[in-house]
């Protein structure tokens, strides 16, 4: 590339989720964008081996839609088009927390529920159709290029997994921005100590939660009030959880979560013992339907914050992003909408620059840190009511100890107070801060419960 043509272009690494909301935002801000990935990315909702997690349970937060909406108009509607389920959050919604039944009555908040393939390749057309967007698949990023001092990052070297004609097996890309989206496995704490620079600290929090997911065949004829069951697990004595939700083409996926290395069977007998303990609607509800995958298990959910944004020196125009820069437990559901709100920080860190790269990722690295906080703390918060967590603090000052009390009693009038519950699902939703369950509306009806 040219040196005017490198100053247009910005390279993201890891088509990802991470990946994918980074590249729409920057093309707003770039004239080309390169999005590069080791994969040979499929073009319909297939798996690829570089995100065998897809398999998993996801689902994008209300904050994440609402982002979305912003970002890929429309996207919503052939997302629907193809499947997805949408409901309503409380209305559609079976749910059983600290072992009562909740009510259901309509929100207004509306979520989707479809499989992290379907939306992953939705997405990926959406990108593909964007004439300032391009796909360099096929490509494993091995190192960093940066001027002569190593301040600035100037570009990447890939190696490529199929040399094609004209195509050299190693190459350089360079670009005025690049953004590392590579996921919990990302290199860039190697790099830095190759260029001369301090890794970052990390904190990890690992309530040794596991879980297992198996699809199943929706029952014919199937009635009922509820798209979606959830049974929630009550620290500290009952470890285990469950989630029945839709999927395109009729599919219901089962999955059943335990902490504290509870951790639910992949055999067909095991799996239905534990979905049995689960209660007799869950136990029900599983046996109607007909499966078709065996369970597949996971674990490996410890929550991975690298505080990039506590460096002293920090490189020029490289930002770290997604689970690249804090990875959370995968069973609260945080990491795309997460990712979405670091995508549009960044881009709004770009547009205060007016132009001026310089100090940009520095800004956004403190940026991720502020928006992070919020969802670590509700992440790592439930975690660390299970006994047997490791990692993180357990503070006993006043303060903490009332706020660890506060939020029991908010819990305990979630059900049974509406105003309350939509309260606390738009702070998990990431729609508002944790500072929304401590305003007065809200600080008064837990309390008047309470006194």
């Amino acid at each position: 590339m040219t040196d005017l043509t490198t100053e247009r272009t910005a390279l993201v690494l890891g088509a990802s989720m991470a990946g994918m909301w980074t590249a729409r935002v920057l093309a707003d801000h770039f004239d080309q964008v390169l999005l590069v990935e080791r994969d040979r990315l499929p073009t319909d909702a297939s798996p690829r081996p570089g995100a065998p997690q897809a398999r998993q349970y996801h689902i994008l937060l209300l904050r994440g839609l609402q982002i979305m909406h912003a970002l890929f108009p429309g996207l919503e509607q052939e997302l629907i088009a193809s499947g997805a389920v949408p409901f309503d959050i409380t209305g559609d919604v079976r749910l059983r927390s600290r072992g009562k039944w909740l009510a259901q009555f309509p929100s207004g908040q509306q979520l989707l529920s479809c499989s992290r393939l379907l939306l992953e390749a939705t997405m990926r057309r959406r990108l593909r159709q964007d004439a300032r967007i391009c796909l360099v698949e096929g490509a494993d990023v091995i190192g960093l290029e940066t001027d002569a001092a190593h301040t600035t990052v100037t570009g990447v070297r890939i190696k490529r997994r199929r040399a094609e004609a004209a195509q050299p097996d190693e190459e350089t890309l360079r670009a005025a921005l690049v953004v590392d989206a590579l996921g919990r496995r990302s290199p860039t704490p190697e790099w830095l100590v190759d260029l001369g620079y301090t890794p970052p600290e990390e904190t990890i929090v690992d309530s040794f939660l596991g879980y297992v997911t198996r699809r199943y065949r929706q029952p014919d004829n199937f009635q009922a009030d509820w798209r979606m069951m959830l049974i929630t697990a009550t620290p500290p004595h009952d470890p285990r959880g469950g989630l029945i939700f839709p999927e395109e083409n009729g599919v219901w996926v089962v999955m059943m979560a335990g902490a504290n290395k509870v951790y639910p069977p992949t055999d067909e007998a095991g799996f239905l013992e534990f979905a049995r303990a689960l209660g007799s609607e869950y136990y029900a509800a599983v046996q109607a339907a007909t499966p078709i995958s065996s369970p597949i298990g996971y674990r490996g959910t410890d929550s991975r914050w690298r505080h990039y944004e506590k460096l002293e020196r920090w490189p020029e125009r490289y930002v770290v992003l997604g689970d690249a820069f804090c990875g959370f437990n995968p069973i609260y559901g945080q990491g795309m909408t997460v990712a979405a709100l670091s995508a549009v920080a960044l881009g709004e860190e770009i547009t205060r620059s007016q132009g001026k790269l310089d100090g940009v990722a520095r800004r956004a690295e403190r940026a991720f840190g502020k928006l992070t906080a919020g969802a670590w703390l509700l992440a790592t918060g439930a975690d660390l009511e299970w006994p047997g967590t490791v990692g993180g603090e357990r503070s006993n000052n006043l303060g903490d100890r009332f706020g660890r009390w506060y939020i029991d009693k908010v819990l305990d009038a979630v059900a049974v107070d509406p105003h309350v519950r939509i309260a606390f699902n738009e702070v998990n939703q990431l729609v508002s801060p944790v500072t929304r369950l401590f305003a007065p509306d809200i600080l008064w009806r837990v309390l008047k419960r309470s006194i």
